[in-house]
This record gives structure tokens, sequence and C-alpha cells, in this order.
């Protein structure tokens, strides 16, 4: 393997991309989309790096009005660190994050046009 080469964690993803986009979609609040990010992610990040524990989860926050719109705190961020530097983990990451952020949004921008009237069926 060449020093530009990168280890490819898409298969590991794609187990759980279905089930994953499914729990997104059926979220009903921005607090369960949050929840479900973090979850997946965490299910994702023990497959990849295996001395994450359960406990880890506590260390990933969701933070869909910034950019990136994730963050790993102390232990768990330095237990990624070289997998995000040899892998597509980050590319990965960023795919699981973007429709979990554009759900969250879509509530808060739901929640700020309550004023509005919406015309019922």
């Amino acid at each position: 393997m060449g020093r530009e080469d990168k280890i490819s964690h898409i298969k590991e993803f794609k187990k759980i991309e279905s089930e994953y986009r499914e729990k997104l979609s059926i979220a009903k609040t921005p607090t369960e989309v949050g929840d479900t990010f973090i979850d997946f992610t965490h299910t994702f990040l023990k497959t990849v790096v295996p001395e994450i524990t359960q406990r880890d989860i506590e260390y990933i926050e969701f933070c869909p009005e910034t950019d990136p719109p994730f963050r790993f705190e102390r232990p768990l961020g330095n237990k990624l660190i070289s997998e995000l530097e040899h892998s597509d983990l980050e590319s990965i990451l960023f795919r699981m994050a973007e429709p979990a952020k554009h759900r969250y949004m879509r509530f808060v921008k739901d929640e700020d046009r309550t004023d509005l009237f919406r015309r019922r069926e």
C-alpha cells in the first residue's frame, strides 16, 4: 500500500446506512435527530476502531449549526486520530452528518415559522 492509499470503511458503513437513513426519516424532534446520529456514529465507529467502548458514546457531539456538524471529545478523539488520517473515515462521517444536519435544520425552520398560516387538507 502506497503513502497515498487510504483504508476504506465504506463496506462497514453500507451495513448500517439504510437503517440509519430510515431512523433519521422517522425522527420527530431535533433531539431525536441528534440521538440517532450519535447512536449510529458510535455503532459505526466501534466496527472501525476496536478500542472504542460503550462509554465512548458520551464523547460524540452532534453540532448541526457548526462546521463540521460533529465533534469528538477526548479520549474518543485521541482514539480516532490515526484512523481519520489514514482512512476514508472523515468523509463517511460527513456523509452521515449531512442528512442529520438537514433534518435537524428542517425542524428548526418549521419551529421558526409557527406564526405563518399553513394550509391543511
